[in-house]
């Protein structure tokens, strides 16, 4: 059987209409896989918030289609909308928790809606406490807790009504970089233990590396590029993905290493990216034993995507079968870039 998808943008545009008439979102096509985590990444303004809130029909296109699990979410009448939204939990940068309210009974607040009787709602609240690690924390008020905790409870109260689909709105923007690395850690427990498709809208590239397998550039209101995480990351089609890539993951040289190795005389000047199983094998040796070649590396570093090794070098290399070590490099499954003669 093939990959089921689970929610489909078929053509949307949505056009917030007043003195200055805004298009948000245009000619929208996408495809989002039952039990991924898919990424959607932008700057501000690009449409990305819009974008997710269409998925529940909290922002209504003007045009197009969104099937969610088969559903045509446009041609549902307002209580059939409400009855679908439950399938749809949602998370918020800023938590949005009752302040009034302690950690399980806001956990608790979907089920009292949904009319859950007492005793199961006592027992799901303990259930979702557990899974998100708070459950010494059932009694504490939102105040009392950290930033982490408080997305922690959001995420409970968005799962309890066993959501097959978690929206997350930025959910880790206002959160320092330990705190969101457990909470990504926290939601790919969920994604992989529970099967629940999530869908991630973020600005934040680190974000997209570490958790998704899937993502979307969208900018000024288009997707403008698409695809599996490994293949944006490290073949981006677009400036707007390279302008995001830059910020993970060092595939460019320096500027001033550039012009020191321009400084060189003699020879040429090569960028060589690694991938997967290659960056593991002595390939740079192979190529001095049997070629009539000198390789000087100048430059280079080694990063991570999901379980993925990439590493990027910079080499010089000189001698007179420069021609066959850059045709083996190539051969060995390496991406060889020529940066200039030097």
């Amino acid at each position: 059987m093939g990959v089921i998808f689970l929610i489909r943008f078929e053509n949307v545009t949505k056009i917030y209409k007043g003195e200055n008439e805004v298009v948000a979102l245009k000619n929208i096509d996408l495809t989002i896989n039952d039990g991924e985590i898919f990424g959607i990444i932008g700057l501000s303004g690009a449409g990305k918030s819009t974008l997710v809130r269409c998925i529940n029909l909290l922002e209504t296109p003007d045009e197009g289609r969104v099937l969610v699990d088969g559903v045509d979410m446009m041609n549902l009448t307002r209580r059939e909308l409400r009855q679908h939204r439950k399938s749809i939990g949602m998370i918020f940068q800023h938590f949005n928790l009752l302040s009034s309210r302690t950690v399980a009974e806001n956990v608790a607040f979907p089920l009292e809606l949904s009319g859950v009787p007492k005793r199961q709602r006592i027992k799901k609240v303990r259930d979702l406490l557990e899974l998100v690690g708070l459950s010494d924390k059932a009694r504490a008020y939102p105040s009392q807790l950290s930033g982490g905790q408080k997305q922690r409870v959001g995420i409970a109260r968005a799962l309890a009504n066993d959501q097959k689909i978690l929206l997350c709105d930025e959910a880790t923007s206002a959160l320092d970089p330990q705190t969101t690395m457990s909470i990504l850690e926290l939601l790919k427990k969920i994604n992989r233990e529970r099967g629940i498709t999530v869908v991630i809208i973020t600005h934040e590239m680190h974000v997209i590396k570490e958790i998704c397998d899937r993502v979307a550039v969208i900018e000024d209101g288009r997707i403008i590029e698409t695809g599996i995480v490994e293949d944006v990351l490290l073949n981006p089609t677009t400036e707007t993905a390279r302008t995001f890539l830059k910020t993970v993951i060092k595939s460019e040289v320096p500027p001033e290493v550039a012009a020191r190795l321009k400084e060189s005389n003699g020879g040429e000047l090569l960028q060589v990216t690694f991938l997967g199983g290659s960056t593991g094998e002595p390939i740079i040796n192979e190529v001095v034993k049997n070629f009539d070649v000198v390789v000087n590396i100048l430059y280079g570093n080694i990063d991570q995507i999901h379980d993925i090794t990439f590493g990027m070098l910079v080499l010089k290399l000189t001698g007179p079968q420069r021609k066959q070590a850059k045709a083996f490099l190539e051969e060995k499954g390496l991406k060889v870039k020529v940066i200039d003669d030097v």
